[in-house]
């Protein structure tokens, strides 16, 4: 009576973990930071979060997050706009304020504020996006509309820190 029950209920799993096997195989290899880069944390009340696949701090204050997104790939020539899509890929009804070429660490580099919905809630970005080497990089300081400026400092010192090898 045992063996049957296990066999049943090997059986009725087998469809379900063959499927989660096959998905897990099929999925893109997660993405990969850069080596390159050191990262100082920004200071209080940025405190490191450990829900996203990328280094983001959020502030206890304000709520808003800095976030360092690398993308890696020897065969890439992405523009720095493109690289903003991938701060911008899950927003909805996107409006952009300034968009501006600078130059960060003495390279080019592209500056982008834009107010839009993630989620159906409003929310407002300010990202700067360059290249090194073979690696694109978007800092991004993120939140409620409105609560940016309160944070603007900690996030120009969190990139003025960025060191590269």
């Amino acid at each position: 009576m045992k063996k049957q029950l296990v066999i049943t209920i090997l059986v009725a799993l087998f469809p379900i973990l063959f499927t989660a096997c096959v998905s897990s195989m099929l999925q893109g290899s997660p993405p990969t930071f850069s080596k390159d880069v050191r990262l100082m944390n920004p200071g209080p009340p940025f405190v490191k979060s450990k829900t996203s696949v990328f280094p983001s701090w959020k502030s206890s204050r304000t709520g808003n997050v800095i976030t360092f997104i690398s993308e890696c790939d020897p065969n890439s020539s992405s523009s720095l706009s493109v690289l903003h899509r991938m701060v911008e890929e899950p927003l909805t009804s996107i409006k952009v304020a300034k968009e501006e070429n600078i130059s960060f660490q003495n390279k080019p580099a592209v500056f982008k504020a834009v107010q839009a919905e993630l989620d159906g809630a409003q929310i407002e970005l300010q990202s700067i996006s360059f290249r090194r080497k073979s690696c694109g990089y978007v800092s991004t300081l993120s939140g409620k509309p409105g609560t940016l400026q309160q944070d603007e400092g900690e996030f120009s010192r969190f990139n003025a820190g960025l060191q590269f090898e």
